[in-house]
């Protein structure tokens, strides 16, 4: 039990770190005033951010709406097929599923999946009917072929206090990402031309996890759904929600699709990446809704040939490449499209993340028709990257970079809260090629609207006339570029 003494001292540290910033000093109007016009623009910004935030509510029950009758009308189509002896369904039911709630379900699934095999019809499905819930301990479905495992209702993870120890040791060859992968609640493993679908959901009891991990990011959590060394595979229409480490994996898989996903995470959550890929070839991700604590998707090391389109990302990161290149790796994405996709309140839309030290490239990659609605700076190219939470020290200079070539920023639209609608920090050591073009963006009220560009290659756009910081300096100290970012770079002086 913390001591009063502990209590206070607490509360000082907040308080200091509340008056730190112009937003939050605000709050505190009678003793730090902001102008009347000040005061304005804050409400200004407040009221737009708010009407965005209740037109994605609408647009997302709408979408939910439209998601759960295509789930419904595939599951008649099943039916159908099913009289007519072109599909197979094995219920996970016939098989020793409770579906109540309260014991373990993975064997019926494991019997059910073993029984599907057998089956000889066009179509297999193994079905877990709706309406029931179905939990269960840590399944592995491998060499998995031709199936269809459609959820209608719901499988939910065990408690954290439930999960066993780590049943495979850890490789140390592999990188630091992909051990972090390679512990999942459900997995489909060397898998061959398997769909996942319907309208029910998979939920990961992540909320202990996260509490955990807020103290000691070193604990392992789980992915819920993992698809690693597969190929030929779809996952379409399921709700995944509340994972304890990121929820959907692809991971060194190709011909892999994604689509009409509901992904779902409250704030509060801990590193719940909503899509992650690495060292994945020819993946669709396709008119995805995705709500999460960290990266909406993240493209990571070893991938080639994605393409997101459509769908909307709320609050999160936005779309990340990378981080590349740390300790000094060599790490390349290249052929990357991202289009069509509405970004809500989240702190990037588009962004590129690279470590200084590394090498390999970002290659060939397209931001094209990118709707942004108070989004902190809608497009960051950073080959400085160096986060504290992962690189406590001072950053050091690199003479090495991972290359960043045939960037396209073609057409971003709406408004963003930061002041910087696009940041193009680029190393000394590799100045990086990004042509950027129709960025028809202005800052929330009382907010500049500027291009910080440092080291791109001349060509059109708002970098060619050269580097133009506009105050922000690399020079500066963590905290002092945290103040920067939130207050100078937004309201104007009287």
């Amino acid at each position: 039990m913390p001591s009063r003494k502990d209590a206070w001292c607490f509360m000082a540290v907040v308080a200091l770190t509340v008056v730190a910033t112009r937003t939050h000093r605000a709050s505190l109007a009678g003793r730090f005033p902001l102008s009347r016009r000040e005061r304005g623009f804050m409400q200004e910004r407040q009221r737009r951010t708010e009407a965005a935030v209740r037109a994605y509510e609408r647009a997302a029950q709408r979408f939910d709406a439209s998601r759960l009758e295509e789930a419904s009308a595939a599951a008649r189509d099943l039916s159908a097929a099913a009289r007519r002896g072109d599909a197979a369904v094995v219920s996970i039911l016939d098989h020793g599923a409770a579906g109540d709630g309260r014991g373990d379900d993975a064997p019926a699934l494991r019997r059910a999946v073993a029984a599907a095999a057998g089956a000889t019809a066009p179509r297999v499905v193994v079905h877990l009917p709706a309406g029931r819930t179905y939990k269960m301990s840590a399944v592995v479905l491998a060499d998995v072929e031709d199936l269809e495992l459609r959820i209608d209702g719901t499988i939910r993870a065990p408690p954290m206090d439930r999960w066993p120890a780590r049943a495979e040791p850890e490789d140390e060859t592999q990188s630091p990402e992909l051990r972090r992968m390679r512990y999942a609640f459900l997995e489909l493993r060397r898998a061959k031309r398997v769909t996942v679908t319907g309208s029910g959901a998979v939920e990961g009891s992540g909320r202990a996890w996260w509490r955990v991990r807020k103290r000691r990011p070193s604990v392992r959590a789980p992915v819920l759904l993992l698809v690693a060394d597969s190929r030929d595979v779809a996952v379409t229409h399921l709700r995944l929600a509340e994972s304890p480490f990121y929820h959907v994996v692809v991971l060194r898989s190709s011909s892999v699709a994604l689509r009409r996903l509901r992904v779902a995470s409250p704030p509060g959550s801990v590193n719940t990446d909503g899509i992650d890929l690495l060292a994945a070839r020819d993946v669709t991700v396709d008119d995805c809704w995705v709500d999460t604590g960290d990266d909406n998707v993240a493209i990571k090391e070893g991938c080639v040939g994605v393409e997101v389109r459509g769908g909307t990302f709320y609050k999160g990161h936005g779309l990340s490449i990378g981080s590349l290149g740390e300790g000094g790796t060599t790490a390349s994405v290249r052929d990357v499209v991202l289009s069509g996709v509405r970004f809500v309140k989240t702190s990037n839309a588009a962004r590129v993340k690279t470590w200084q030290g590394g090498s390999g490239a970002v290659a060939n990659v397209t931001f094209r028709d990118l709707d942004v609605r108070a989004v902190g700076a809608p497009v960051v190219v950073d080959q400085f990257y160096c986060p504290e939470s992962q690189h406590p020290g001072p950053c050091a200079n690199e003479s090495k970079a991972v290359a960043v070539e045939r960037v396209t920023i073609d057409g971003v639209t709406g408004w963003h809260t930061s002041g910087v609608a696009a940041m193009l920090h680029c190393s000394d050591a590799a100045p990086c090629d990004v042509s950027v073009s129709n960025l028809k963006l202005e800052g929330a009220p009382g907010c500049s609207n500027v291009v910080r560009c440092w080291n791109v290659k001349a060509g059109p756009g708002p970098c060619a006339a050269g580097n133009a910081m506009h105050g922000f300096r690399f020079d500066l100290s963590r905290k002092e570029r945290r103040a920067l970012a939130v207050n100078a770079t937004c309201v104007h002086p009287d």
